[in-house]
């Protein structure tokens, strides 16, 4: 099973994950900008046209192709992988910084995701856990963490972001109050996993 957490900055996706994988011993597949050799080929975090929106997908198609590569291994090793972030992830951003922007980039991005997707060159989910929090948890959260892009913790950045999980490439999807504490989080999340073990398996 291929589980995939998800959310924006500062909702505690990396510490879910490793929480996740301290309890199973599942292996986490790193976000792109820490499987990237070099994280400046993703482009700019906020994309001014729709050239440089696709033109930084493109990029991120490159790291995704590692990352499956290493989850599809971890995969078969443990029956079970957990990626910090997955291609959901990449059209979310684009079509929330879209929105805002007024550039109209997002059907084109499915698109080449989806053709991705069918040459074997990115993972899709089994389970995403979108991790989404109160906008004022957030922008404590970010007082942490000096010099991430403001627009990562704005309040209709994260509403446009969380609103790609409505349709997502991920087969199955679940929302997880990520203002709670990190125990409820957990468990929040262990529930969802059993179930969707279960419904693909029969077993647990």
């Amino acid at each position: 099973m291929i589980i995939a957490v998800e959310g924006v900055s500062c909702t505690g996706k990396t510490t879910l994950a490793a929480d996740l994988a301290g309890r199973f011993g599942w292996e986490t597949i790193g976000c792109y900008y820490y499987v990237a050799d070099d994280p400046s080929v993703l482009g700019v975090p906020v994309a001014a046209t729709e050239a440089e929106q696709l033109a930084a997908l493109t990029a991120h198609f490159a790291i995704e192709e590692e990352r499956a590569r290493r989850a599809r291994a971890a995969l078969a090793r443990d029956g079970a992988v957990i990626m910090d972030r997955s291609v959901d992830t990449l059209l979310a951003h684009l079509g929330a910084v879209g929105r805002i922007q007024g550039l109209n980039a997002a059907a084109r991005a499915r698109v080449m995701v989806a053709e991705r997707i069918s040459a074997d060159a990115a993972v899709v989910p089994d389970l995403t856990l979108l991790l989404a929090a109160d906008p004022a948890v957030l922008a404590a959260r970010a007082t942490t963490r000096p010099g991430l892009p403001p627009m990562y913790y704005d309040p209709l950045f994260a509403a446009h972001f969380n609103d790609h999980f409505a349709a997502p490439i991920a087969a199955r999807c679940v929302r997880l109050d990520a203002s709670r504490g990190r125990g409820e989080v957990v468990e929040a999340a262990l529930t969802h996993i059993t179930q969707a073990a279960v419904t693909r398996t029969g077993r647990w």
